[in-house]
């Protein structure tokens, strides 16, 4: 390994340990950028479906749906106060994973009809959607605190992994 390499290595394994912990600290700030985030891949998935909708040969009206509430919830998402951001990202998520549950498990039954093994899986991803979405609803607050710690020990356990890998590099 290159010791400019080596030397981004450690400073991207302390960098990621710094931002894990400021994710703790302010969790916030932490879910307003998760709003945007999800903001962001909410208008990608939700245009891509409507996409995929258009392009199809055999158009599935629940494609289009789904592309469409996607789409107009991350306008939602980009046009909300700080507050509204910062409180409802966890209903967002829990709706987000309770309509797209609800929709693998109705699409699991078209799918079924070609291909079984692929339609249980639909089913059984679809209904486990739905149990999430659930669960996230009446829980906001330990939604948001799950997300939040989640990405933030991730991001803790990618800096102490460059770490180590830096010093076990050094003395091979």
């Amino acid at each position: 390994m290159s010791k400019k390499l080596s030397w981004l290595s450690i400073v991207a394994g302390v960098l990621s340990i710094l931002a894990g912990f400021y994710l703790m600290a302010n969790p916030a700030l932490s879910l307003l950028s998760f709003a945007i985030l999800f903001a962001l891949i909410f208008m990608v998935n939700g245009i891509s479906d409507i996409i995929k909708y258009f392009s199809a040969d055999e158009k599935s009206g629940w494609d289009l749906f789904t592309g469409v509430m996607t789409v107009l919830l991350a306008i939602w998402l980009f046009s909300g106060t700080f507050f509204e951001k910062v409180t409802f990202i966890p209903f967002i998520f829990a709706f987000w994973a309770l309509f797209t549950g609800v929709s693998k498990t109705i699409m699991s039954f078209e799918v079924k009809k070609v291909d079984k093994k692929l339609g249980s899986t639909l089913l059984w991803t679809g209904i486990l959607g739905i149990i999430a979405g659930i669960i996230m609803m009446g829980h906001p607050l330990m939604t948001g605190v799950i997300v939040t710690y989640t990405v933030a020990f991730v991001f803790i356990y990618q800096g102490i992994a460059a770490i180590v890998l830096y010093f076990k590099s050094k003395k091979a």
